[in-house]
Formats: structure tokens, C-alpha cells, sequence
């Protein structure tokens, strides 16, 4: 990574003038992945002076700016509390406490990166990203757009909510990407299924979830069914980490299981 000029912007104003100046300016987030890349910017923005770096908690939600790390997030109450916990576990298992203390949840969230554990979590919440200049956006939604960001990430809110989540990442170690990550969640009866790492970018199965939210009962048949059908509409593949069909055995299992834990009591 080659970088001509560092400016630290002023305002979000400026700096998304500047952004929009040349292809190669670029925002910076915690800078993790910077040097594994190999291309050259421009002008690298920093917003680190904008007061990004908060979690407000309010009663019906928790509003994240772009620039908290996520060792902040993974510790929280308020995070630590939704789902009985599920997301600080996603937020747990991503390498070490010092990376987790440098990378940031804008940049993670604007990278789409198809091995973030913790955006598979996410995606089972109802969660908006906010941009400036104005602009609201599900991250279903900005997960599924393409090309460069021209807007920029401000916050993250987070609607809270009563229910129970499930995740499972698969590695060789805790150190290593995930194979595949499953996130299972549940509220009154309404589930909703991701996978991660797949190995792209994760994505949720809403045919698996309508069909589960249907179910009167939760069976073994009605479990081997769910699966099949999040097998027929999340698209796995291979890679050096693993084959599609190991990963196809991987998600029969933990879906499952997922399903089994949050409908508990």
C-alpha cells in the first residue's frame, strides 16, 4: 500500500468533498487491512476528529459511530445484551484483543469483507448504516450493492430487541478466518438464519426463515426440511479453506443446532 497525502478532516463535509475528488481517495477506518493491499491512494482521510467514536444507548436502540473499535462493541452492556449475547461472542472470536482494539466497525461494515464473523451476527438484527450526506440503508441492503462507497459511514444503529441468537464460527483455530460462521435468531417465534465466509460475503435465507416461521412445531422433519432449503438459497463454495460440500455438512449441522438453542427455553 502507497499512500501520496494524509489529510484529517475538519468536517464530514470535507472530507466527503475530498473523497469524491479522485477514485483513489480513500476513508480510513482502523487501518487493519491498509497493508495487505497493494494498490496506491491518492489521499487517505482521516475522520478520527468528527466524534465517530461513541455508542449511544437509547431505549429502543444502540446508535454505533463508524470509528468504536470492536473490542469496544464485543464489551458493552447494551451489546452484550442483545440476543443473550450472541454478538460479542461473533466479536469474540475475530483473531486477537489487539487487533480488535484497531479495527473499527465502519471499516469492517464498508470492506462487505466475506470473512467478517461479525457481520454474519448482524445480519439476523434489524440494523440500519447511516451516510452522509443523507442517506439510510439496511446492511442487508448495502451488503448487496456494488462498487465504490461515495458516501461515508457514519453510524450504525442497532434496534434493540427481546430475543435469543445462536453463533457458530468454524475454524482451525481462533486465530484463523472462519470456514463458514452460522447465526441463528429468534424472537417470538420469527427466525432469521446468516452464513458467513460461505466463503463470500454473508447472506441471510429468507425462504429458510419463512418456512420455520410457519411451524407450529419445531421437529426433526421440520429441521431437516429448514436445512435443505437454506442449503437450496445460500450459494456455498469452495476454496483453499474448504470444499463445497464440506462446508454443505458444516451448515446442516450448526443450522440445526442453531435453530435447537434459540427455540429453548
Amino acid at each position: 500500500m502507497e499512500i501520496n497525502l494524509y489529510h484529517k478532516a475538519k468536517s464530514l463535509k470535507e472530507a466527503y468533498e475530498i473523497l469524491n475528488q479522485n477514485p483513489k481517495n480513500s476513508i480510513l477506518g482502523g487501518g487493519t487491512w491498509l497493508k495487505q493491499s497493494s494498490s496506491t491512494l491518492d489521499t487517505l482521510i482521516d475522520l478520527c476528529e468528527l466524534g465517530l467514536d461513541q455508542i449511544i444507548e437509547t431505549k429502543e436502540a444502540i446508535e454505533i459511530g463508524a470509528l468504536v473499535t470492536l473490542y469496544e462493541i464485543e464489551s458493552n452492556l447494551a451489546i452484550k445484551a442483545l440476543g443473550k449475547g450472541f454478538i460479542s461472542e461473533s466479536l469474540s472470536n475475530i483473531l486477537g484483543v489487539g487487533f480488535r482494539n484497531i479495527a473499527t466497525i465502519g471499516g469492517t461494515i464498508a470492506g462487505r469483507y466475506a470473512f467478517s464473523d461479525f457481520i454474519t451476527s448482524l445480519l439476523t438484527l434489524d440494523v440500519k448504516l447511516l451516510f452522509f450526506p443523507k442517506k439510510e440503508i439496511s446492511l442487508e441492503d448495502f451488503l448487496n450493492t456494488k462498487g465504490k462507497m461515495t458516501d461515508i459511514l457514519t453510524h450504525i444503529i442497532i434496534k434493540k430487541s427481546p430475543g435469543k441468537g445462536f453463533f457458530k464460527k468454524v475454524s482451525g483455530t481462533t486465530l484463523e478466518f472462519a470456514i463458514l460462521d452460522i447465526a441463528v435468531y429468534q424472537e417470538n417465534h420469527t427466525y432469521k438464519i446468516s452464513l458467513g465466509s460461505r466463503p463470500s460475503v454473508a447472506m441471510l435465507s429468507h425462504e429458510a426463515a419463512e418456512f420455520l416461521n410457519k411451524q407450529e412445531k419445531i421437529t426433526e422433519e421440520v429441521l431437516e426440511q429448514t436445512v435443505e432449503i437454506v442449503l437450496d438459497t445460500v450459494k456455498l463454495g469452495s476454496n483453499k479453506a474448504a470444499t463445497k460440500e464440506y462446508r454443505e455438512v458444516l451448515a446442516k449441522t450448526y443450522v440445526k443446532r442453531g435453530i435447537k438453542e434459540v427455540t429453548s427455553k
